[in-house]
């Protein structure tokens, strides 16, 4: 992919508060996206034989069925495709946290590809549909980081 960040960011300070549940960074289907991003790169599944990229990840394509799964890195840039502004808890450890912003990120590189991901220092009374954004990481565990979004 083309135009690939030379260093990634990761957030000096956590975005949620302790206490959040956890996705499972050696679970086999997502390791690969877990790792990258503990590098601080934003990765998709592709397809070895046919190419076609898919996310959610699973154990084959479903374009060609078939099982030969890779990781492809992408630029880290895309625009707000849609979001909302979350003001009630939907974890007890948000109970004290928020409103924050959880958005539907069209990727440059894969605009057929939507992440999901909430985004840092966003004001939703000013925060518009197609507004850019660059991936931002933030280290949730001692083996952990997750993608996040910062407007661009």
């Amino acid at each position: 992919m083309a135009d690939i960040p030379i260093s990634a960011e990761f957030l000096e300070q956590p975005f949620f508060p302790e206490g959040m549940s956890q996705p499972d960074p050696d679970d086999p289907i997502n390791r690969g996206f877990w790792q990258a991003a503990a590098e601080g790169r934003l990765v998709v599944q592709h397809c070895a034989a046919c190419a076609t990229p898919q996310y959610p990840p699973e154990l084959n394509c479903h374009a060609c069925y078939g099982f030969e799964m890779e990781w492809r890195e992408l630029n880290g840039r895309g625009t707000i495709w849609s979001w909302v502004g979350v003001a009630h808890p939907a974890h007890p450890a948000l109970r004290e946290f928020g409103p924050y912003v959880v958005a539907l990120i069209e990727l440059e590189d894969l605009p057929q590809i939507k992440l999901m991901g909430a985004v840092v220092d966003a004001d939703p009374d000013t925060l518009q549909i197609g507004d850019p954004v660059q991936v931002v990481f933030e280290r949730t565990a001692d083996d952990l980081c997750q993608p996040r979004w910062r407007l661009a």
